[in-house]
């Protein structure tokens, strides 16, 4: 068996403890990872979650307060960023630079002009090429595979459009630094589709309002409900709808429309933990397949109802390519890509302009 791979978490707010908690889980499972240290710029955060998480665990958990004195300790071999969204390109670089692969929470960075500066670097040196997963989880998540395996399958013939739903039904939490509604929740979206059709948008229009979620919240953000609009290559279509205003509960769907059918995955529904997938074929062929989500049995947040075991698989994902030495299925280009189609369309709603071509705010798409 391969030496346990010494792992730390950064940022252990309210994704990065599970981020914390999984690595836990993925080294008994997996035998060749473990957790040695968790960061966090609130000392009494760290060192709460620190012991929290220590018991049944034979290795220390240290805790630091910031990432130059996990690297200066030397005990990690990589690390999970779940850090705010301004500190991404600083916690993600110092780490590189000290010989960690890290997999890093969504966005890439807090701006696009710092996302190109940072994957510039990262592809300036063979080592720093391959030291950086990005965090889309919904590309380990199991109905979405399935729906992917169906359309790579050509289950409904050639898509003409593809539809992404994300609806939050309660504002974030007090305290949570906000890099905008777009980049926050559109960009898991926006990479679901490029991911899906294996095609990147050429141009993008939207629409925006602040319409319920800003009035209850002290959390500063620039909408709180926004569309987009995306034209791929050929007589492809992408429809993207984000919201903080879904008051009744979590919202997270995916339509798919081709030539010979169509794909439903998800609805809004009484019980958060079953996940439907419909397919329908033109003339008759249907498939249909239930996915039931893991119950982590005290109150979670929303999205690790839906989507925790992805985040545990890109995790087991990420461990097994560092054993391996290998490179991740997703890097810090999938992450440019995804944010120069967000940064189109936020300029085009502050704009109001019909389409932003994403070559105009990213010339050379990776």
């Amino acid at each position: 068996m391969a030496a346990k791979l010494p792992l730390a978490a950064v940022g252990v707010g309210r994704i990065g403890l599970y981020h914390a908690r999984h690595i836990q889980e993925v080294g008994r499972a997996r035998g060749d990872c473990e957790l040695v240290a968790v960061v966090d710029p609130h000392q009494d955060t760290a060192r709460r979650v620190a012991r929290q998480l220590q018991e049944g665990q034979a290795t220390i958990i240290h805790a630091f307060t910031g990432v130059e004195e996990l690297a200066a300790a030397g005990m990690a071999a990589g690390a999970v960023i779940a850090s705010r969204t301004r500190d991404h390109y600083d916690d993600a670089r110092t780490l590189i630079d000290a010989g960690l692969r890290v997999l890093l929470e969504k966005p890439l960075t807090h701006s696009l002009q710092s996302a190109r500066e940072f994957v510039a670097y990262l592809d300036a040196d063979a080592h720093r090429k391959e030291a950086l997963m990005l965090a889309f989880m919904r590309r380990f998540d199991e109905p979405l595979q399935e729906l992917k395996n169906l359309l790579d399958q050509g289950f409904i013939g050639t898509p003409f459009k593809i539809v992404s739903v994300l609806e939050d039904p309660v504002p974030p939490p007090v305290g949570y630094s906000s890099p905008g509604l777009l980049k926050d929740m559109a960009v898991h979206n926006v990479d679901e589709a490029i991911w899906l059709t294996g095609a990147m948008p050429e141009m993008v229009s939207g629409l925006g309002a602040q319409l319920y979620n800003h009035r209850i919240t002290t959390v500063q953000e620039d909408l709180d409900d926004a569309f987009l609009q995306m034209w791929f290559p050929g007589n492809l279509l992408g429809q993207v709808q984000v919201s903080r205003n879904h008051v009744a509960g979590y919202r997270n769907e995916t339509w798919v429309y081709g030539e010979d059918g169509l794909i439903h995955l998800g609805a809004f529904q009484a019980d958060p933990l079953r996940v439907e997938l419909e397919a329908y074929k033109r003339g008759g062929g249907v498939e249909k397949r239930h996915f039931q989500m893991r119950d982590y049995g005290a109150e979670v947040p929303m999205f690790i109802e839906r989507f925790g075991p992805a985040y545990r698989a890109e995790l087991d994902h990420f461990v097994a390519q560092c054993q391996r030495r290998a490179p991740f299925a997703v890097d810090q280009n999938d992450g440019l890509r995804a944010m120069a189609v967000v940064e189109a369309g936020t300029r085009a709603l502050s704009t109001r302009e019909g389409g932003v071509e994403v070559k105009s705010v990213l010339p050379e798409i990776p």
